[in-house]
């Protein structure tokens, strides 16, 4: 009944003056990534790897599709290294954002178009899908960005969907903390509402509002505020 998976994380932060995330630090990590999903396999199990760069720093968008594209190569080769079946193995990434202090603007569709560069320079096509973690992005900016990456994809072969935890679930934990109570009526429909927005962004449905999925800079959010 349904897929036996495990998910291992592999956090990384880019940290451009302390020369972060170095050469050993990715190589490290993403041969851990392979051994675990080599040791799943072995176990008749569906392994997730999770390569996630945190949105901490100050970095570009520019810098975070270099290094993004070194790390999910290193993972990939890797994974081959090991004698991984990748067709039995799924890509859980995060999306490539500039860091949350980054003083540039950037526009969704710039966001969206730098995940699709770097599925598109190093994503095997033996793995047929990515389903992209939050990572401390809210619905509605990590829905935005997801919708625009399947718009623009073009004829990349893969399924770009979204496997989310804090972006449905911090929602529902506020509003039980502003009734004060777990209201499971109100709860439900509003996880409803929330799925209705993700499904569509993995079909590239989900149209932003405003600035939704654009990288606004902080000074520029406190001056219009």
């Amino acid at each position: 009944a349904g897929a036996k998976f495990a998910k291992w994380r592999s956090p990384l932060v880019i940290d451009v003056a302390a020369g972060q995330p170095s050469s050993l630090t990715i190589q490290t990590n993403m041969d851990d990534l392979a051994r675990y999903a080599l040791i799943c396999q072995d176990n008749g199990l569906m392994p997730i790897v999770e390569p996630d760069i945190s949105l901490k720093g100050c970095h570009d968008l520019e810098t975070a599709v270099m290094v993004n594209v070194q790390v999910q190569s290193a993972l990939y080769k890797a994974m081959l290294d090991h004698g991984v079946f990748m067709e039995g193995a799924t890509l859980k990434p995060n999306i490539v954002n500039p860091g949350l202090d980054c003083a540039k603007s950037y526009t969704v569709e710039e966001i969206a178009k730098a995940n699709i560069d770097v599925l598109n320079r190093c994503f095997p096509c033996a793995m047929k899908g990515a389903n992209f973690l939050s990572g401390g992005q809210s619905l509605a900016d990590a829905s935005a960005r997801l919708s625009k990456m399947n718009q623009v994809k073009g004829t990349s072969p893969w399924n770009l969907s979204f496997s989310w935890s804090a972006a449905l679930q911090l929602p529902l934990l506020d509003l039980a903390r502003e009734t004060g109570t777990l209201c499971l009526d109100e709860m439900s429909a509003l996880y409803l509402e929330e799925l209705k927005i993700a499904g569509a962004a993995a079909r590239g449905e989900y149209e932003p509002q405003g600035t939704e999925g654009a990288h606004v800079p902080k000074e520029v959010v406190s001056v219009a505020a």
